[in-house]
């Protein structure tokens, strides 16, 4: 007959966390038993994975800004610390990172600030996209009244 062997809890290096489960009394992450340790408007879905003291987070988009996936990564990439490290699924518009615990508030604030950015780059490109628009027509019209000029 064959008999698994358990491990207490607290010596278990791996701990999926989510709201059913009750007995997190003897792990670090009390406060983070759920999805939303990580609330961000830019993703729909956050699986976090804890063991020992760190974290895993798969982060999906959410549909509204999947297609920012780039600029996204761009704006992670160029802003992110030495301390956190990404990987990102361009096909399944994800991206992963493992933490350590003391770096989730320094995590969540990061993502806070990225979605400002990325606010404000689609805002920048909206603008620019009417200014451009605007000196398109603005050539256009000149171009007619010089043409106008030269045959009177």
């Amino acid at each position: 007959m064959v008999q698994s062997a358990s491990l207490p809890s607290e010596e278990q290096y791996f701990q999926v966390v989510n709201k059913a489960s009750e007995n997190l009394s003897n792990h670090s992450m009390i406060s983070a038993a759920d999805s939303s340790v990580i609330e961000n408007v830019l993703f729909n879905k956050v699986s976090p994975l804890f063991y020992k003291t760190r974290m895993h987070f798969s982060f999906s988009l959410s549909e509204e800004f999947k297609k920012n996936f780039v600029l996204i990564k761009g704006l992670i990439e160029f802003h992110r610390s030495k301390n956190f490290s990404f990987e990102y699924d361009f096909a399944q518009k994800a991206i992963e990172t493992d933490i350590e615990v003391s770096q989730l508030e320094d995590l969540r604030a990061f993502l806070h600030d990225v979605s400002i950015w990325l606010r404000q780059e689609i805002k920048f490109k909206e603008t620019l996209k009417v200014i451009l628009d605007f000196e398109n027509r603005y050539k256009v019209a000149k171009a007619e009244v010089y043409a106008l000029l030269k045959n009177s």
